[in-house]
């Protein structure tokens, strides 16, 4: 799925937009919003982990409230894959790898970038790395807690020299991770790795995976079930068509899905910070509603479509 700036049939920007558009769909100097989810991650962590440790808190205690406070890791990770988090590249990097360090010691900043960028450049294709996510209903449990692993596999075996260049640069840290929690088992904290890091990666890996991942790329099949958009749908001449918007309960959305209800926006505009994305959304939606959308309603799975210049109520 082509980007606006790359499709070569983009959403139509009128003059008097550019200025304000360019403004919120560019990195600023530091996304202090990010930072401070960065802040709430590590923080909560390295505090959760110490409670346990003293006994001030039961392990399933820390395993539920690490859960809650690495979700958001999601946020900052992708922020900074696509350089969204500052304007200073080396500060962008930082504050991803810095999130990584907490969450996911045993990948790259650079391994997660180049996995979501075929994303982007294959969506909804048959080489997109994310068709894992979706598949028969009684796998996608599993599919979306593994999706991590997924995507080594399909930088292993897609015949590209870049993604066996990032695959050998997260070599060290995965050997690293494995290092250090053999020694934690050794130690005696074979449980604390599994209920305070294993467990909640986990379940955070399947949180990302449907709320990021799998929702915003739905569509219903010929016999109105729940099925994967088609590479029919996001093609130049159908780019808005691709992924979808989520409307309606914007109050409760916005956090949970951290602003990702507005999917649309952050691939027609991926260098978006993703705080912006409902402003970019009342900016330019009288123009996104002369292209086709896909419409999620609430807490709909099958988004409606509306076609291009038809009258799509904004909330049902």
């Amino acid at each position: 799925m082509s980007s606006n700036s790359s499709s070569n049939n983009p959403v139509r920007v009128p003059p008097e937009k550019k200025a304000e558009l360019y403004r919120l769909t560019n990195p600023p100097k530091v996304a202090w919003p990010t930072v401070m989810v960065l802040v709430y991650i590590v923080v909560g962590v390295i505090s959760v982990d110490v409670a346990v440790v003293r006994g001030h808190i039961p392990l399933w205690a820390g395993m539920l409230l690490n859960v809650a406070t690495m979700f958001p890791m999601f946020h900052v990770m992708h922020d900074s894959m696509h350089r969204s988090a500052s304007s200073n590249v080396r500060l962008n990097d930082w504050i991803g790898r810095i999130d990584l360090l907490v969450v996911g010691p045993h990948t790259t900043l650079e391994l997660c970038r180049y996995s979501h960028m075929m994303h982007h450049r294959f969506t909804n294709d048959a080489k997109d790395p994310d068709n894992y996510i979706h598949g028969s209903g009684w796998t996608l449990p599993l599919r979306w807690m593994t999706f991590d692993f997924s995507y080594a596999w399909y930088n292993l075996t897609n015949n590209d020299p870049r993604s066996r260049k990032v695959m050998l640069q997260a070599l060290p840290n995965m050997i690293a991770t494995a290092l250090v929690a053999g020694w934690l088992v050794d130690q005696g904290y074979g449980w604390h790795v599994l209920m305070l890091w294993f467990i909640p990666t986990r379940i955070v890996s399947g949180l990302i995976a449907f709320v990021f991942l799998w929702l915003p790329h739905l569509d219903g099949d010929e016999n109105g079930k729940v099925g994967h958009i088609t590479s029919a749908g996001s093609t130049a001449d159908n780019l808005t068509a691709g992924t979808t918007m989520r409307l309606g309960s914007e109050g409760i959305l916005n956090f949970l899905m951290q602003w990702h209800n507005y999917h649309l926006i952050h691939h027609l505009w991926p260098t978006t910070p993703s705080y912006n994305h409902a402003k970019v959304w009342k900016l330019m939606e009288p123009e996104l509603r002369e292209r086709d959308l896909r419409i999620q309603y609430n807490f709909d799975l099958i988004p409606t479509l509306h076609r291009g210049g038809t009258t799509a109520a904004g909330v049902r």
